[in-house]
């Protein structure tokens, strides 16, 4: 059944992606992914051997990840990037303490059962990640730099413990809302990259409770950033500021539009989803909007001038997600369709 499994696997592997533009992030560069085409990582086990697996996985990405915060190997990524201007992630990303760098109190995984041992038995992990264009117009490409270097010490990591090799597969979808947790719990995929924020939603539900999540592995703020002739610069100091002033329109990318619409339901938020730098930049110069929010402390560092930054003082972290039991979600048979979720106790 193993041998099986990862002859489809890698058959999916051929043949699951659509020609498509370059993009940015863990999947290099590969096309969007067909979903439907995608085999399910099923196998003969009980349900208790299911939850079990997945919550292994979730172990076994902990253990690596703490290790990783107590051999200091963060502050190598951190120091590196962004690229084009490397060491400038120490002023925009959050080290949210969740998990300490207490090894000793986070085993690994001892006798992996279910998907997990799947996992290391076929050598292949299969993530979710979206397609966003491969430029640094985008916010994502501050961050993904970032993200995927972590997440490859973390696989490396998981691999050599385990005395395996990893391959993983990236599974791309297009950029915009998706149908992430219909993905995961159809076990198409093993585990969601960073995309989600810990605190938001998808489908309907709250993703805390939707899905398992491993130590967040970073984590940022959010910046008002105001044009620096505008007199909202001498007015607006703080995020309560801005949410007292619903006559302030914002423009927004995927990195932030969820937390801005939540705490500010009376704004005009308008979320660009691709090359949101430039789009936004444009859309205030011109002024189509007023403000930009953006977790970039410094929007210089994207090149970028002519603006205040006012920090608002909130903060999301990025887990990685694995699938959680009694979950489903309806399915109107279009894979690309962000249909609702809920608990099926």
């Amino acid at each position: 059944m193993k041998v099986r499994l990862f002859i489809a696997l890698l058959g999916a592997a051929l043949s699951m992606t659509l020609s498509g533009t370059a993009n940015a992030g863990a999947h290099g560069g590969q096309a969007v992914s067909k979903i439907e085409d995608l085999p399910a990582r099923n196998g003969d086990w009980s349900p208790e051997e299911v939850a079990e697996g997945r919550e292994q996985l979730i172990q076994a990405f902990d253990a690596a990840w703490i290790r990783i915060i107590h051999s200091k190997r963060y502050q190598d990524v951190l120091d590196s990037e962004p690229t084009n201007m490397p060491g400038a992630s120490e002023d925009y990303i959050i080290r949210l303490v969740d998990c300490l760098p207490q090894p000793e109190i986070a085993p690994w995984p001892e006798k992996p059962v279910g998907m997990f041992k799947d996992i290391l038995d076929t050598g292949v992990i299969r993530q979710l990640t979206q397609g966003v264009p491969e430029t640094q117009a985008n916010t994502s490409w501050y961050f993904s730099g970032v993200s995927q270097k972590l997440q490859e010490m973390v696989i490396d990591d998981i691999a050599n413990h385990y005395n395996t090799k990893l391959k993983v597969e990236s599974i791309v979808l297009a950029p915009g809302r998706l149908p992430a947790t219909s993905i995961l719990t159809a076990n198409k995929i093993d585990f969601i990259s960073q995309l989600n924020a810990l605190g938001g939603n998808t489908q309907g539900m709250r993703r805390r409770t939707s899905r398992r999540f491993s130590c967040t592995m970073s984590a940022s703020t959010q910046f008002i950033h105001i044009p620096a002739k505008s007199e909202l610069v001498q007015e607006i100091k703080s995020l309560g500021d801005l949410v007292n002033r619903p006559d302030i329109s914002v423009c927004a990318g995927p990195l932030t539009t969820q937390t801005a619409q939540a705490f500010m339901p009376e704004h005009t938020v308008k979320t660009k989803y691709v090359n949101d730098l430039t789009v936004c930049d444009k859309s205030v110069k011109d002024g189509k909007l007023d403000v930009i929010i953006n977790p970039l402390n410094d929007l210089s560092i994207a090149g970028i001038d002519g603006y205040v930054a006012v920090p608002t003082m909130i903060v999301a972290g990025t887990p990685l997600w694995v699938a959680a039991e009694n979950i489903a979600c309806d399915d109107d048979g279009n894979p690309k369709t962000e249909d609702e979720c809920y608990r099926a106790d």
